[in-house]
């Protein structure tokens, strides 16, 4: 390629490091003298997420030159999760505020389109020789010498402008499609929401007056728990359709705390640790992070084996956030052990625990089940002991089998429409890796 060469970014920006500041006097929110800053977290494929998840801190910390510019590239240099570092993004608007010490700040020299080595940032040409700096390394660390030897391909100036212009353009119409399939997304997940709502308030499906009201299967079911089933009248809970009842949950489940299983036991296969990784919002994902264990105590085993029916909540996450208290049911997973930060809860038959993986998933669960969260800055914690304390509304169980049926099937068709554009958004970002390659090539 005529004219171009291959540079260190050390040569065609100058490299400058996030704000360092005492935790103590750092705050969740804007305060009068304080400045925004960026973290990992803030840094997404789309771009930068610069109206929430911000820390703000004293100014007095924020030298002139950590101050963002329109065209600074913000990079991850350091990460509790390894996939955020090297992760970068372009600010292009002017913005009041600085990032913090785990991220860096490329800011391009004056005879180098900004642009150009954004667009270069965003390549796989780039995330290929980010991971090849870090392969090996055991920590989640990138180091500034990676940064300044990381060779750029580089055109003349005039040239630079010329492809970020042609990229934008490319990109401007990936976009628009892009941003269009995203609001469905959106649509689709507030449907989903409104219809797991209805689900759970007796709103979904017809209502049949003739089945056995829940209150009399209740009586039979839990001769030894007589205050299992509360007043319509208490002042804690919202009325229910005619024949549903609200029920305390230690009454009609077993509940039951994980155990804390030493990471020395841990083993290439056996029996799988069920941890809060693995439970995400109404389903479980034994693919995340597989946990074995091979030896085990019998009475370890027998009380934390999980079984088909089981419905598991974590119990911790992020203080204020609710980035926790998820749902997911066990199916027909066999040879499970059920981790510390999970509880399990088991309810009793014939209630139909599918309705009730609904039911813990709804507003009024979560709203009380995050009204009792401790912990510190960070973490956020809910203890066992709450979660007995809590009701749920119980419907006939013919109520329960058809709300069940009638999710389901709405479900099914919500997730047929997400597939299709899943499909669609990994062709376009498909599409604009090879407009990245094609430019940072010299074919355009």
């Amino acid at each position: 390629m005529t004219g171009w060469v291959e540079l260190p970014l050390g040569e065609l920006a100058q490299l400058i490091r996030g704000v360092s500041y005492p935790k103590i006097e750092a705050s969740s929110t804007p305060r009068t003298g304080y400045l925004p800053i960026l973290r990992a977290t803030n840094i997404r494929d789309e771009g930068l997420i610069l109206e929430n998840d911000l820390i703000y801190v004293p100014q007095k910390y924020v030298k002139a030159e950590q101050r963002l510019q329109p065209g600074d590239i913000i990079i991850g240099m350091s990460s509790g999760s390894k996939e955020l570092v090297g992760k970068a993004a372009q600010l292009v608007l002017s913005w009041p505020g600085a990032c913090g010490a785990f991220c860096a700040v490329a800011r391009c020299k004056p005879e180098v389109e900004p642009k150009f080595v954004g667009y270069f940032f965003r390549s796989n040409r780039y995330r290929q020789l980010i991971q090849a700096k870090s392969s090996g390394i055991n920590i989640n660390n990138l180091r500034y010498t990676d940064l300044e030897q990381l060779p750029l391909p580089v055109p003349p100036l005039a040239e630079q402008q010329r492809i970020a212009t042609a990229i934008e353009h490319r990109f401007a119409r990936l976009d628009a499609g892009t941003a269009t399939l995203r609001q469905i997304q959106a649509k689709l997940s507030r449907y989903k929401a409104a219809v797991l709502q209805a689900a759970v308030t007796g709103r979904l499906v017809p209502l049949n007056p003739a089945d056995e009201p829940a209150a009399d299967l209740l009586r039979h079911l839990l001769v030894k728990h007589e205050q299992a089933i509360l007043p319509e009248s208490h002042p804690d809970l919202p009325p229910l359709p005619e024949g549903w009842c609200w029920a305390s949950l230690v009454a009609i489940a077993d509940v039951l705390a994980g155990y804390a299983f030493k990471s020395a036991a841990y083993s290439a296969s056996g029996f799988q640790i069920v941890r809060i990784g693995n439970v995400e919002r109404g389903k479980l994902n034994l693919a995340e992070k597989p946990t074995f264990v091979a030896e085990i105590e019998d009475r370890i085993k027998e009380k934390y084996l999980l079984k088909s029916g089981d419905i598991l909540i974590t119990l911790t996450g992020s203080r204020r956030k609710r980035d926790y208290g998820f749902v997911a049911m066990v199916e027909d997973e066999a040879g499970l052990l059920l981790n510390q930060r999970l509880a399990r809860l088991r309810f009793q038959p014939p209630l139909n625990p599918r309705f009730f993986l609904l039911a813990l998933q709804g507003d009024h669960f979560q709203d009380r089940f995050f009204q009792y969260e401790t912990g510190n800055v960070g973490q956020g914690n809910v203890r066992i002991a709450a979660l007995l304390r809590e009701a749920v509304p119980v419907p006939p169980l013919a109520d329960q089998v058809r709300i069940v049926a009638e999710v389901d099937r709405r479900f099914a068709a919500a997730g047929q429409l997400e597939a299709v554009i899943q499909t669609t958004l990994a062709r376009a970002e498909q599409l604009r890796q090879a407009i990245l390659a094609r430019a940072f090539a010299g074919q355009f």
